[in-house]
């Protein structure tokens, strides 16, 4: 029964410049800078002075520091007993895992300067940004302040599991399991965690709304966890092979399996920390006047920065603003069903081959994008136009006077459509972790191997394959790619069902190593003289093969115009869009690019998330090498040099990027880079002692 325990411990502020300097006593910056907790300079961008990629002009880097300190405690258990033909086998687990955690943004303030605060003509151009900064005044610029969340979580994951082997005679093997899993959400060491409770009432008192619900809940000292459990995580497995004769072998199987949950113990990434940081934006002219300087360098945030109320507001918190986090009530564990069935043959010369079908289906996937309660119902898609501008009219706010004047919604007038929200106090009302999406995948796979011998072995593969989803994104709706994802209606999230966003329908992979036959004791050259056997003979190469086909292509829109509270509007499709046959399809890839149009204002796109009947350029690569042995036994017993050369794109195929899919863009259908490197050629010469 083994046992264990792991700690690390990390602090990133001793390899991040500035991240030591009081800010205060060295830069004469306010006291108030240091209420983030963190002694640091301020991260300083100047406009067309930037050095590459994100790095800032002076001071600190934004998220640039780190601390963190993770332990795991485990026990695990297991009993094997053997009782005929059956092979029991069960066991356990238990595992604790705590972390303290802390990554501030902006600890001392990100300021960004322009040329506007130095130019005659703000909007459009003239000053210098470089001038800007030494009079520190950051008109046209942006920034922040950050009072970060600082947690200290911990959260248990429990399994038992009951497998049994049964050899049921000399042709079939059964292999039946089940296992239960259970993940317990997270809790915080004080207690600062919160969540959206959409059914609690709100404190607000609006005549107008006299049943106002939802608010920012938060955890206490009797309900310590801002996610709910699930309970239910039975995961039955089943497997079988059947001999059906010396040389094949049919096999099968199902399983069911839980995916880690976002609920656990893991700094702040699974979000529910609302209220326990603050954000101050950095606001550069008097009342925003777009003229009086305000904010300078030597007092960027006055009178001081936002600090983090907690649950003091208590459901009066946010109100007027947005708010995101956990919903206690959706606790589902995601998870996927897998079942095989294939048949496995030995051929002659040592070829091993193998043919199967492989399903998989996922459920209660996280829904990324899919999380905004606050959005208006489904009947403004038959509303006229009249009827959408008076939604965007102005009208008495009612809020006005019970939210902070400084609130998105602490004017006195505000759109219509605002207060025909679910959540009208809010600007936003969304949750984490939504588990309502689903995938399906279906794949032929063919598997062929040959053993080495006669200086030859080689794997082949091949892949067809279809996968479909409705949110190919994370639970944060970001792409596998890191673009970011909307749903084109949230009130119908069927639509979003498409091909997913990674799907490859074709697949072939080579590989081989191969022993030249020249040389002595070889086809070729078997009598060579030794000098010429050590120069020519002896070598030997391998490569690796990849062909495939791409991926589908989700279409954008320029100048959509997307009904109030809906996201992107998406294009309309007239016809199926095609790929051109034309040879240099770089600057048109489209066949049929007239059939993607812009839809009229307020409507809904017919294209789906991705269209599949178009895809990216695939992929056809190898990389290869050849390579020989020179032995040196003679001088010591081990002792050899190895010469190496290796070819990567060895055949120097381009593989492009996509087109531009954005409709209604003026390079709309155009391929404007590529995705791979060049033929790359490397010698190596290795001396093995």
């Amino acid at each position: 029964m083994p046992c264990g325990f792991s700690r690390f411990f990390g602090d990133s502020k001793d390899i991040l410049a500035g991240a030591t300097t009081d800010p205060v006593t060295t830069l004469g910056l306010p006291e108030y800078i240091k209420e983030s907790g963190f002694k640091a300079s301020p991260a300083v961008y100047i406009e067309n002075y930037k050095v590459a990629g994100p790095l800032t002009n002076i001071g600190s880097q934004p998220w640039g520091i780190l601390r963190q300190a993770p332990e795991t405690y485990h026990l695990l258990g297991s009993l094997s007993h053997l009782r005929g033909p059956h092979d029991l086998r069960m066991g356990g687990e238990w595992r604790t895992h705590r972390i303290s955690f802390v990554q501030p943004g902006a600890p001392a303030g990100v300021l960004d300067y322009t040329f506007a605060a130095t130019s005659q003509f703000p909007s459009s151009g003239g000053g210098d940004s470089m001038a800007s900064f030494l009079t520190g005044v950051g008109m046209g610029g942006w920034g922040e302040y950050e009072v970060p969340a600082f947690c200290s979580t911990q959260s248990y994951q429990f399994a038992l599991y009951l497998q049994d082997n049964w050899r049921v005679n000399d042709k079939l093997t059964l292999n039946l399991g089940l296992r239960y899993d259970l993940d317990t959400p997270r809790t915080e060491r004080y207690n600062r965690m919160s969540y959206v409770d959409p059914d609690a009432a709100s404190p607000l008192k609006v005549p107008e709304f006299p049943n106002l619900k939802g608010v920012l809940g938060f955890v206490d000292s009797n309900n310590r966890n801002n996610y709910g459990s699930d309970h239910n995580n039975f995961g039955p497995r089943f497997g079988f092979a059947y001999r059906l004769n010396e040389k094949t072998v049919m096999r099968g199987g199902y399983g069911l399996f839980y995916q880690i949950t976002i609920r656990g113990a893991a700094g702040t990434g699974g979000g529910g920390f609302q209220s326990f940081d603050r954000v101050t934006n950095w606001i550069t002219t008097y009342h925003n006047d777009g003229a009086t300087p305000f904010g300078r360098l030597s007092d960027p945030f006055p009178p001081a920065p936002g600090l983090p109320t907690g649950s003091a507001l208590g459901g009066l918190s946010f109100v007027g603003e947005g708010v995101s986090g956990p919903t206690r009530f959706l606790n589902a564990t995601p998870y996927e069903q897998t079942w095989s069935f294939g048949f496995q043959r030995e051929l002659a010369g040592g070829i091993l081959i193998d043919a199967n079908y492989v399903g998989k289906k996922g459920t209660k996937l996280y829904f990324g994008g899919a999380g905004e309660y606050n959005h208006l119902g489904p009947e403004i898609e038959h509303y006229n136009a009249a009827q959408i501008e008076d939604l965007n009219t102005q009208v008495p706010n009612p809020f006005f006077g019970l939210v902070p004047p400084t609130a998105s919604l602490g004017g006195e007038v505000v759109n219509k459509s605002q207060l025909l929200l679910p959540f009208p106090q809010f600007t936003s009302f969304s949750t984490i972790a939504f588990p309502v999406a689903n995938s399906i995948y279906h794949a032929f796979q063919l598997r062929v191997e040959k053993r080495f011998s006669h200086g030859l072995q080689f794997l082949a593969t091949y892949t067809n394959s279809k996968s479909i989803d409705d949110a190919s994104v994370t639970h944060e709706g970001t792409t596998w790619l890191g673009g970011s994802t909307s749903l084109q209606d949230p009130n119908n999230r069927k639509l979003e069902r498409s091909l997913s966003q990674y799907d490859i329908p074709q697949v072939l992979g080579f590989s081989y190593v191969y022993e030249l036959p020249i040389g002595k004791g070889k086809a070729i050259g078997a009598n060579w003289h030794p000098v010429l056997n050590m120069i020519a003979g002896g070598w030997r190469t391998n490569a690796i093969w990849r062909f495939s086909a791409g991926q589908p292509l989700g279409l954008g829109l320029s100048g959509g115009t997307s009904l109030p509270t809906y996201g992107s509007q998406r294009p309309n499709l007239t016809g199926t869009l095609l790929k051109t046959s034309n040879a240099d399809f770089r600057t048109q890839y489209f066949a049929n690019p007239e059939v993607a149009v812009k839809p009229e204002r307020w409507t809904l796109g017919n294209a789906p998330r991705v269209v599949g009947t178009v895809r990216t350029p695939g992929i056809n690569n190898a990389n290869m090498s050849l390579f020989k042995e020179f032995p040196l036994s003679a001088i010591r017993e081990a002792m050899r040099l190895e010469l190496r050369a290796e070819f990567f794109n060895a055949f120097n195929h381009p593989t492009f990027c996509g087109p531009d899919t954005t409709v209604g863009g003026g390079s709309f259908g155009q391929v404007q880079s590529t995705c791979g490197p060049a033929r790359e050629v490397q010698m190596a010469l290795k001396f093995y002692w």
